[in-house]
């Protein structure tokens, strides 16, 4: 049974539901429990029902929320204009920045002096020839919540999948996640969490609560809106009657929330009580940067307090100028309207120690994020990488690279940044950026947090070489084989009856993988035939538009989106919210891919549709006006997150590796196919990017899963990997072999870039009795299905005999034939059958 093809009853989910409300096991229903053609929705004892207007078989626990959606999002940023120096030296909002008229972000990082980028993403990509759309343009039912988000400066087109999209769609309500906080954006405040995390063996949850909350004591801030957002962060503001405002960037990995004020009343309430508050005297500390440009007086650094919680948590709260904070239980305000910023940062499982760090970097926090996509380095021979840059721009610096300090007797501290990087990062980063008394008890739900201090990051991101074939040549007798098998599947799987994209698209790139696979053991008439099929598939989609499921472009957000989508929610799999595209669209860039590699001629007609589908979800352009740049994939956690215009309490998420590193890929491959060279080695560095974050939190083996997680949490697979939580589970199913397979279908040359040998010699675990979740224990149960077969074609990096006589006697998934199992085995053995 495939996993885009369950249903439970009614029924079915009530009983789900009730067991997590009562804290007892969710069952999972069995065969015969589900319908055909639909999907399950499984929740534990963290959920309650799924959002209205969010498809059934989209919705899993993490959805606390039940309002129909009405949201919006962003647009492209451009150069913001330099601040005087004495706006940078007090940190805070220039005049011009009052009100809606507010700076807009540059779009690219600025030059690095030694860092070329690969790809320059102001300019036009040579995927937009400027040709006219290929498909019918109509709006979109769905409206962006002008309340929300400032129209002077977020413009078509909209992005849809950020990290903050919960910022902008519904009621702009639900919290954003900038690691390791959580914080809500009320309309007329703010509220700061340091989430919890619950560590059980199929989960790792935060708590969603909040600590502290700013605003204005005397009622003046009435809306909030989003005003900016770059490559890394967004810009939030509030206004109200008067001057009043109060702004902050979001970022994830700082330390301190920050938040500008001007012409406000700060108001700063707990909902815990206060125990104590304590001035903090700043310490001797040595400076990290002695080529000072600025000498400041450390009478001008900001005040810090620091604040005990009756939950033990304390917390330091900086303001400069300084706030003469009065307590009244468990409220601090100061008299009169002020205008300066104030800083929260928790201070984590060793206050002092940590303490100590952070008034080093006290005052100190982003105003704009940017990304450099290095140039590729090495050669095959020595080993290809490339640098991945984050740039932060600062309310103290020039130009990204900060020198002033703070250098008086009684204080000398830096003024560079301080933020912290995920487990990733650290397995790559520069160590002299490492802070060598760092920070600790901060975490997100990939893991502990390491501080680094600097403005720019920088890590080396190796790449490895994937192309269309395989990785290896295939044996003559090997050869034969596949031959005659794909001879048989040429003549019997080329039929895709599916009238969704997700489904179509996966048997449109099946018989693409035959296509490819026929041209790699030199049966040319064979190829000639599925090269044809291909174009007889495609057509009707990209050309004719003649199916029932006519794809449109959305001019509402921008986007291409399915005619059963855009009308109703829960149809395509949510997809005419923009959920999933990288997935549905992946399949279609892949049988283009091929069909342009090996008979250009015959693509033309695919050219103009297939690079606008290409554009819809991997953009690498700014300049394009009609559809966003990158929409789901993320520089900073290094993966994509899908989810879409739905808002969910846990942010977003994404579920299945394989088919965003499918994405990738086929980026790769058509970007390769049509000679655009810089914009496949930026795909190529984007794929190697997904791949790599996927095998470090959906992949890690059980040793590096207990250190990511958590001891309780001990598989060595993750079903889906949230803003604030993950999950041993799918949202179809909660089986093993559904956590296995999804992270590795459909399997392609790229897919040995997401498992490897080590990895799937300890998930396979042979002893049933020390690992009930090992992969062989699942392909048991999958009883030779679709799943199986996965699982067995995994297991031939292991040993190939016992994979090969396995996996061919299983039924394949409808994206999947027994010739393509064949030519994974044949070409990627890793070891022998004795191994």
């Amino acid at each position: 049974m495939h996993f885009r093809e369950i249903l439970a009853p009614a029924l079915a989910v009530l009983a789900v539901n009730m067991h997590s409300v009562l804290g007892s096991p969710a069952p999972v229903p069995d065969a015969s429990q589900v319908e055909a053609g639909k999907q399950l929705w499984i929740s534990t004892p963290e959920s309650t029902a799924p959002p209205a207007g969010i498809p059934l078989d989209y919705a899993l626990h993490p959805a606390r929320r039940a309002q129909p959606p009405t949201g919006v999002h962003l647009s492209e940023p451009k150069d913001r204009p330099a601040m005087n120096e004495q706006d940078r030296q007090a940190g805070f909002i220039r005049k011009s920045d009052v009100g809606s008229a507010a700076p807009v972000y540059r779009k690219q990082a600025p030059v690095i002096k030694g860092i070329t980028s690969v790809l320059d993403s102001n300019q036009q990509s040579p995927l937009n020839g400027g040709n006219p759309l290929a498909f019918k343009s109509q709006k979109h039912p769905y409206v962006p919540n002008a309340s929300l988000f400032d129209s002077s400066t977020i413009k078509l087109p909209l992005a849809t999948n950020k990290w903050w999209q919960n910022l902008i769609v519904e009621k702009g309500v639900d919290p954003i996640h900038p690691y390791p906080y959580i914080v809500y954006c009320n309309t007329n405040s703010t509220k700061i969490g340091f989430p919890k995390f619950t560590v059980a063996p199929e989960h790792v949850t935060s708590d969603m609560s909040s600590e502290w909350e700013l605003g204005d004591a005397s009622g003046a801030l009435t809306q909030r809106k989003v005003t900016n957002t770059d490559a890394l962060g967004v810009e939030v503001t509030w206004t109200g009657s008067g001057s009043a405002q109060m702004r902050s960037r979001f970022y994830k990995g700082m330390p301190f929330q920050t938040f500008e004020l001007k012409g406000v009343t700060p108001i700063l309430r707990t909902t815990n009580a206060i125990i104590k508050v304590e001035p903090v005297q700043r310490a001797v500390l040595s400076a990290r940067n002695t080529e000072a440009q600025v000498t400041i007086d450390a009478a001008d650094m900001p005040a810090m307090s620091k604040i005990t919680l009756n939950d033990n948590s304390q917390w330091l709260v900086a303001s400069k100028p300084e706030i003469k904070w009065k307590q009244n239980e468990g409220t601090l305000t100061q008299q009169g309207a002020y205008t300066g910023f104030v800083q929260l940062a928790h201070l984590g499982d060793q206050p002092q120690n940590n303490i100590n760090v952070l008034q080093q970097y006290v005052g100190t926090y982003p105003i704009e994020g940017t990304v450099t996509y290095a140039q590729v380095q090495g050669s095959d021979s020595t080993g290809r990488s490339s640098n991945i840059v984050y740039v932060y721009k600062t309310n103290t610096d020039v130009d990204g690279d900060t020198k002033q300090v703070y250098n008086t007797t009684s204080a000398s501290t830096t003024m560079q940044l301080l933020s912290f990087v995920l487990p990733h990062h650290v397995d790559k980063i520069s160590n002299n950026t490492i802070l060598s008394t760092g920070l600790s008890g901060y975490r997100s739900a990939k893991g502990r947090l390491t501080a680094v201090a600097g403005n720019t990051i920088s890590y080396n991101q190796p790449l490895e070489r994937v192309s269309f074939g395989g990785m290896r040549a295939i044996g003559d007798s090997d050869k034969e084989r596949l031959k005659q098998q794909l001879l048989k599947d040429a003549a019997s799987s080329t039929t895709v009856t599916a009238q969704d994209p997700y489904f179509y698209g996966k048997g449109v790139a099946r018989v693409a993988r035959l296509y490819q696979i026929a041209q790699e053991v030199g049966d040319k008439t064979t190829a000639a035939a599925l090269g044809t099929k291909i174009v007889n598939l495609l057509t009707p989609w990209l050309v004719s538009m003649s199916n029932n499921d006519t794809l449109v472009y959305d001019a509402t957000w921008g986007g291409i989106v399915s005619t059963l989508g855009i009308s109703d929610p829960s149809q395509d799999f949510g997809q005419g919210r923009y959920n999933d595209h990288h997935f549905h669209y992946g399949y279609f860039l892949y049988a283009g891919a091929i069909l342009a590699k090996y008979d250009i001629n015959t693509f033309a007609p695919l050219r103009e549709p297939m690079n606008q589908l290409l554009r819809d979800y991997a953009n690498p352009s700014y300049a394009d006006t009609q559809f966003p740049y990158m929409r789901h994939f993320d520089p900073y956690d290094g993966h994509s997150w899908a989810a879409g215009l739905f808002s969910f309490m846990d942010g977003r998420n994404q579920e299945s590796t394989g088919e965003a590193i499918n994405a990738y890929y086929s980026a790769y491959l058509y970007a390769t196919a049509l000679g655009f060279e810089d914009t496949a080695a930026f795909y190529e560095i984007v794929l190697n990017m997904e791949a790599a974050s996927g095998r470090r939190y959906w992949h890690p083996m059980r040793s590096q899963s207990k250190d990511l997680y958590g001891d309780a949490f001990s598989h060595n697979t993750v079903g889906i990997v949230w803003s604030s939580k993950v999950d041993y589970v799918t949202f179809f199913g909660a089986d093993t072999e559904f956590v296995y397979g999804i992270q590795m279908l459909p399997f392609t040359p790229a897919t040995r870039m997401l498992i490897r040998p080590d990895w799937v010699k300890e998930a396979w675990c042979p002893d049933n009795s020390t690992c009930a979740d090992g992969m062989k224990t699942a392909a048991q149960h999958a009883n030779k299905n679709g799943w199986a077969q996965f699982l067995y074609s995994a297991y031939a990096m292991v040993d190939r005999n016992a994979a090969l006589d396995n996996a061919l006697a299983c039924t394949p998934d409808d994206g999947n034939t027994l010739t393509n199992t064949m030519h994974w085995i044949f070409t990627n053995q890793q070891a022998s059958a004795n191994a």
